[in-house]
Formats: structure tokens, C-alpha cells, sequence
């Protein structure tokens, strides 16, 4: 390997004046050469090897997926928000078990604002009932890794003026969790 020597015996400091912008500009020059040098030096001081470095292993098991859908009673407009004017509404969750995920049941909590309140639910196995700020679901039919539980629907009535969100959660059992949510505004008046 070749060195490079610089002789700065003879060399001279010439002012300048420069822009804030130019001097930000040659700042973030500065730091992208140091970053590719370093990399560069990082990339090079490796050894070759043709053995694939491991993955970093994930620190908690991946529970699935969880999908929302609107349904009755739901108007759901260009940005994606739901719309509900009057009565009780409905919406479907599915869950989704991990492709590598351990064998349980299913663990939903559906979190809505307080002025909503559960009406009823439909689906195969599921057992649902209310706690603080919104409902816990379960579904005891062991995961098939990749498939999904039977859908979920849920009913659900409101009082006054709200605009929130309707999140729902599929629980691992080491506490991971998978989320989808829909922002709603719900309006009782007439």
C-alpha cells in the first residue's frame, strides 16, 4: 500500500468571504467526504469472507397482522377519514397470524374514544367485553402460522360530536404488537 505525504512547508492561507449558505454547503461537504472516507476505510479494513453475517435477531416475536374495514353505516371519503352521522355503526378486524409466530389464540384490543360504547359483535369463537377506553377481544382457536382467524364485526353506538381514531391491536404473547388504525369523525346532531 502506497502513503501519501503532503508538504505543508510552503503552503499559504488565502481569506475569503463566504455566504452562510456556501458555508453551510462546505460544512455538509466536509462531512459527507468524512462519512464516505470513513466508510471507505471501514469497508476496507473488513475481511473478505464468503460466509453471510448473521441477522441481528429481533428482540420480540412478530404477533401478525391486523386489518380494519368500515362497513354499515360508514361513509368513507376521499382521505381515507370515516365519516358516521347518526346511529350505530359496524366494522370488521381480521387478524393474521405470524408466518413464524408461536401457536395461541388470538388477543385483539380495539381502543376507541369514551363516547362510543359496544352494541354487539359476530365471529366465529370471538369473545369480546369492554374495559377502559375501548374492548378486548379473544379468539381461543390456535394460530395457523399465515393464516388469519375468522373476521371480527363489531357494532358499535356513539353519543355527541367526536373526531379521533379507532386503533385495534393484535397482541403477541411476549407483548408485541401489530396495529391498524382509522381516524373517524362521528356526529349524533341533526
Amino acid at each position: 500500500m502506497r502513503s501519501l505525504e503532503i508538504d505543508t512547508s510552503r503552503a499559504k492561507v488565502i481569506p475569503m468571504r463566504m455566504s452562510r449558505v456556501a458555508a453551510g454547503l462546505v460544512g455538509v461537504g466536509a462531512v459527507l467526504a468524512l462519512a464516505v472516507g470513513s466508510a471507505a476505510v471501514a469497508v476496507g479494513s473488513q475481511p473478505a469472507s464468503d460466509t453471510p453475517r448473521p441477522a441481528a435477531a429481533p428482540t420480540k416475536d412478530d404477533p401478525g397482522a391486523v386489518e380494519l374495514e368500515h362497513g354499515k353505516g360508514v361513509v368513507l371519503a376521499n382521505d381515507d377519514w370515516w365519516y358516521v352521522h347518526g346511529g350505530p355503526f359496524e366494522f370488521s378486524v381480521t387478524a393474521t397470524a405470524a408466518r413464524d409466530g408461536q401457536a395461541g389464540q388470538a388477543a385483539l384490543f380495539v381502543s376507541w374514544p369514551s363516547e362510543f360504547s359496544l352494541v354487539e359483535t359476530a365471529g366465529e369463537r370471538w369473545t369480546c367485553g369492554a374495559v377502559e377506553g375501548g374492548v378486548e377481544c379473544t379468539n381461543p382457536a390456535p394460530a395457523v402460522p399465515g393464516e388469519a382467524w375468522p373476521a371480527l364485526t363489531l357494532a358499535v353506538s356513539g353519543s355527541g360530536a367526536v373526531q379521533d381514531s379507532i386503533d385495534v391491536y393484535l397482541r403477541g404473547a411476549d407483548g408485541s404488537e401489530a396495529h391498524a388504525g382509522a381516524p373517524i369523525v362521528f356526529d349524533t346532531s341533526s
